[in-house]
């Protein structure tokens, strides 16, 4: 045994002999404080005529009870059938009908026939119907003689200067470039061209293009600058159009 073993041991054995000398105690207790016996008194009693018999009746067997009826205990009733719900039947699938398509009758191929061939006496003749004219030729005369009595001579036509009508259409197509801002990636080899309408008094009614670049960015950006311009210099007098085609391009 170990010394926490024994230490266990001794403390049990400690406390079975406390427990012995606490009873032994307590008798000794109760011996001592035990009460004193009474005085006896002794009484005596003359018997003298015996007792009257006791008379015995006897008492009739009670009947048996009548046999108790045996209870028959009821069978629990049956147990309700549980519904079972029946499985759902399976749609069925409808599979679509395959839908051929018509074929279109075959075209009559066109065969070259030879001119030999061909029947000319089994064709009709087309004779043209002679049709009067509705107005009569002095009429159309006299119409004539009064046209060329209003209309001006050619001397009278205006005539624009030349070289003021190309000096108008530069100047035009320089007035476009100072709102024109070309992207980075514009090259020389890229250009568009756009018609712009105008009044006599230079407002631009219409800007049309022409031809265009290619690039999205190159034409994006030239119709920004054509759009941002309201109107254009006043055209010089005699001047025989009513727009100017400017081409848009990078010059080296």
């Amino acid at each position: 045994m170990n010394v926490y073993q024994r230490k266990i041991a001794l403390r049990v054995l400690g406390a079975h002999a406390a427990v012995i000398l606490f009873f032994m105690m307590v008798a000794g207790l109760k011996g001592c404080f035990r009460p004193k016996p009474k005085p006896e008194i002794v009484t005596f009693i003359e018997f003298g005529a015996p007792p009257p018999a006791v008379q015995v009746e006897e008492v009739p067997d009670e009947p048996d009870p009548p046999p108790s009826e045996p209870v028959v205990e009821e069978a629990p009733p049956p147990p309700e059938p549980r519904h079972i719900p029946e499985p759902p039947k399976e749609k069925k699938k409808l599979t679509p009908k395959k839908v051929t398509p018509k074929k279109d009758p075959p075209k009559p191929k066109w065969k070259p026939v030879d001119p030999k061939d061909i029947d000319i006496s089994k064709s009709k003749k087309i004779t043209p119907k002679e049709t009067k004219p509705a107005v009569s030729e002095q009429e159309i005369k006299k119409a004539l003689e009064g046209i060329s009595k209003a209309s001006p001579t050619p001397s009278q036509l205006p005539v624009g200067n030349p070289n003021a009508n190309a000096a108008y259409i530069s100047q035009v197509g320089s007035y476009f470039d100072r709102y024109w801002n070309h992207p980075p990636s514009a090259t020389p080899a890229e250009s568009m061209v756009v018609r712009i309408h105008f009044l006599k008094s230079g407002a631009i009614t219409k800007r049309t293009p022409i031809q265009r670049s290619g690039d999205s960015a190159f034409d994006d950006s030239v119709m920004a600058a054509v759009n941002a311009v309201n109107s254009v210099p006043e055209p010089p007098s005699g001047f025989p159009y009513e727009y100017v085609e400017v081409e848009f391009r990078i010059r080296n």
